[in-house]
């Protein structure tokens, strides 16, 4: 189950490489998510998209091509990337449940070489350097694009919380070989460190309430630092063999590696404040993952139309190696006394062995009728295949073979506007019931999942756009029953409204509007009695986005502008008893546009949760994190 957690507040729906001129608000085709180096704005994200997360589900793409990340993707590789999704789904070749996240590479540059550094300070202790840039080594046939940063960094589960900082380290390289028209290799060289990570705590309360308001500020241990790597290798090769038939290729590397980490808790939180307080530690959690994909794709046509068969074959194997925790109990605290205990001494355990394959060969039709009718239809056999070794266990296996299919189409009823509907089948990992439960160890079916969706896109002018759509997605519930197994409970349906307003409404004006109305409701026999409320934790029934942009035309290197989220009321608990209040954040700012030594440059400025709002941020499990107070970014890009 996937929950808000504010995710929202970072979406990702595009990443690009930052430049001095770079906007979101203006260059934003829609409202669903966009990020610009250091700033995003939009309703939807990699980890979360109508409720549920296309990352978490291995719906995440290079270049078009299957990648099962694990490790961070950084901007010094990526250049943008699209969340396929709604009417930009459609003619996609293998769409999946929940959308997919489509990383583009960084592009080289031209023939002279380029650079942009980006200098940047908050919020609170934030502040990091990076400089990317491109380098011609054979004129256009041969070229680098290059980066590098180093940051001290107070974002924790995608919040900028004030102490919680930590030092991240990261290089990258995404080269570049066209030898002619025909042939394009790439590369893909990314590496990210973390060390001094503080821990931010969580609250879980001891009935069906929310904790009380305290101030908000570093109340973690200091000791309790975990490290990280996150490393990216892989190279994609794209030719086109002759007149109607082309090759796409890529195989891929990723690894997310945490050799220590904590988790800072307080539990049985009472009323006033006062709580059990414990400390998790973690031996090394490592995921590691060999993917890739080989396409082949038979193009022809005749006057208008034009046609696709497209052949694929893709895989992952993916290890992954975790628990072995241990749990300390630091006795009875209050969760805004913010004292300091000795490290203690953990004793750790063995490991969970748990690896995955995945394999598919597939086959999909597009046909295209250029300006009236676009349709697609596809069919995957899917071969799942997961063991897990648990210590002092025996190998369990599990297996599936199902073949899932989908079909989309898109037609254009006049020249401002497109209907279009959907119909995609899917297969998820599911994982293995955790060591609390009494099954544990036990691997949970993989998720057979499905979404249908239709809507319209409607142009007012060639620059505003209007996008509304409806949709379904079924995925299987898991949670633990009375007997404390973790096991499919029921059905969790999400059924929405989304909608997408963008583009310059009136002269230096640019706005995009998002807003998804709806709700994910779980269903089953005898839910309630399990303790399971019937509307999906942490789920809000609205979420909306409005960002506004205004270029002051007396100054035209000057622009104001402002973000307006707002998230409605939502289940802080699994039965529902607690709700979490609605909450709407404002942040305002600024941009300055000048030359440095004749170079294009732009200072930022902007004033996060203006109104300095309060609330508890709900996470993954019934618990709560503060959320931060006012704070401010500032950041100076110049190019070269």
């Amino acid at each position: 189950m996937v929950v808000l957690a504010l995710a929202v507040i970072a979406p990702l729906n595009a990443i690009r490489a930052q430049h001095a001129s770079d906007d979101p608000v203006a260059t934003a085709d829609d409202a669903f998510g966009l990020t610009l180096g250091l700033e995003s704005i939009g309703i939807y994200s990699p980890g979360l998209v109508r409720g549920f997360s296309p990352q978490a589900a291995g719906n995440v793409r290079i270049d078009g091509l299957f990648f099962a990340q694990q490790g961070t993707l950084s901007n010094r590789v990526v250049e943008g990337s699209t969340i396929r999704v709604g009417v930009t789904e459609i003619g996609y070749a293998f769409p999946a449940p929940t959308g997919i996240v489509d990383y583009n590479l960084r592009y080289p540059g031209g023939d002279s070489p380029t650079a942009t550094v980006v200098a940047s300070a908050g919020p609170f202790e934030a502040r990091g350097i990076s400089i990317d840039g491109s380098l011609p080594l054979i004129s256009h046939e041969l070229q680098l694009p290059i980066g590098l940063s180093y940051q001290i960094s107070n974002q924790t589960t995608f919040l900028n919380n004030p102490g919680y900082t930590s030092a991240v380290a990261n290089f990258g390289a995404t080269p570049q070989w066209r030898p002619n028209d025909w042939l394009t290799l790439r590369g893909i060289f990314d590496w990210t460190r973390t060390t001094d990570a503080k821990t931010l705590p969580m609250v879980f309360t001891a009935g069906d309430y929310l904790p009380p308001e305290i101030e908000r500020g570093y109340y973690g241990q200091n000791w309790a630092e975990g490290r990280g790597l996150s490393e990216n290798y892989g190279g994609i090769v794209k030719a086109t063999l002759n007149e109607h038939w082309s090759l796409a290729a890529g195989v891929f590397r990723s690894l997310a590696d945490s050799p220590i980490s904590f988790s800072d808790l307080y539990v049985n939180t009472l009323p006033n404040g006062l709580a059990e307080h414990l400390v998790v530690g973690y031996p090394d959690q490592t995921t590691s993952s060999l993917s890739g994909e080989v396409r082949l794709t038979d193009h022809f046509g005749q006057g208008a139309w034009r046609h696709d068969i497209v052949f694929l074959a893709r895989g992952s194997d993916t290890l992954a190696l975790y628990g072995g925790s241990d749990v300390v109990d630091l006795g009875p605290s209050l969760i805004y006394q913010s004292l300091q205990v000795p490290e203690p001494s953990f004793n750790y355990s063995e490991r969970t062995h748990d690896r995955t394959e995945l394999w598919s060969t597939g086959i999909a039709y597009r046909a295209q009728w250029q300006g009236h009718v676009e349709f697609a239809l596809g069919l995957q056999q899917e071969d799942y295949d997961k063991g897990v070794t648990s210590p002092g266990s025996s190998e369990v296996r599990l297996t599936d073979k199902p073949m899932r299919g989908y079909g989309t189409a898109a037609v254009a009823i006049s020249d401002r506007a497109t209907v279009y509907a959907g119909y995609t089948q899917g297969l998820e990992d599911s994982g293995v019931a955790p060591s609390t439960a009494q099954n544990r160890g036990e691997i949970l079916a993989a998720a057979r999942t499905w979404q249908a969706e239709s809507g319209v896109r409607y142009a007012f002018t060639p620059s505003v756009k209007l996008i509304a759509g409806i949709f379904e997605i079924d995925k299987p519930y898991f949670d633990f029953d009375t007997l404390n197994v973790d096991r499919i409970l029921g059905v969790q349906r999400a059924r929405g409204l989304e909608l997408s307003l963008s583009g310059e409404l009136v002269s230096s004006l640019h706005v995009t509007a998002g807003a998804l109305l709806g709700e994910v409701r779980i269903i089953g026999p005898n839910l309630n009695g399990e303790g399971v409320g019937p509307i999906a934790f942490g789920q809000p029934r609205i979420q909306s986005a409005i960002n506004a942009n205004y270029k002051i035309p007396l100054w035209p290197a000057l622009s104001a502008d402002l973000t307006l989220l707002h998230f409605g009321t939502s289940p802080a608990s699994v039965n529902n008893a607690t709700q979490l209040p609605a909450q709407t954040l404002l942040s305002i700012g600024g941009r300055y546009r000048f030359s440095i030594l004749g170079n294009p440059a732009t200072l930022r400025v902007q004033m996060q949760n203006s109104t300095n709002y309060y609330f508890w941020n709900i996470g993954y499990s019934p618990g709560f994190s503060q959320t931060p107070p006012r704070n401010v970014l500032a950041y100076l890009t110049v190019d070269t």
